[in-house]
């Protein structure tokens, strides 16, 4: 028996979209309060409430090792939706390991560094 689910690493609020359908918009009030209730990784990032296509790119990674370090397969990071990156992350077996492990990791390296990012509607280089 076996799983896949998709991941994109945009700010949407639930881990498992496949999009979203409008970027939201963020005051820096806002970026603010994402910034200092984040992990102390996102934290780093967020210093300057900005989120480059490089620490975006390394948040995405980030989170996909810690993803497979828990015991998921994944697959390779891709484009998707246009101007965010993801991953498939999947698991074959009867005792797969626990979505509460993988939204940790979510919510450790991408948001709010997701959510930043595609409010900035910046576009991706490559």
């Amino acid at each position: 028996m076996g799983n896949t689910s998709k991941i994109i690493g945009a700010g949407c609020a639930a881990l498992m979209l496949s999009g979203c359908a409008i970027a939201p918009s963020f005051s820096e009030d806002r970026k603010r309060e994402m910034r200092d209730s984040a992990s102390s990784y996102q934290q780093a990032v967020l210093k300057d409430l900005v989120v480059t296509e490089t620490e975006y790119r390394d948040a995405i990674d980030a989170a996909r090792t810690c993803i497979q370090d828990a015991g998921w397969g994944v697959g390779p990071i891709e484009l998707q939706d246009g101007n965010q990156l993801g991953f498939t992350s999947s698991y074959s077996g009867d005792a797969p390991p626990a979505d509460d492990v993988m939204q940790a990791c979510y919510d450790e390296f991408m948001m709010p560094v997701g959510s930043i990012w595609v409010s900035q509607r910046t576009k991706l280089t490559s």
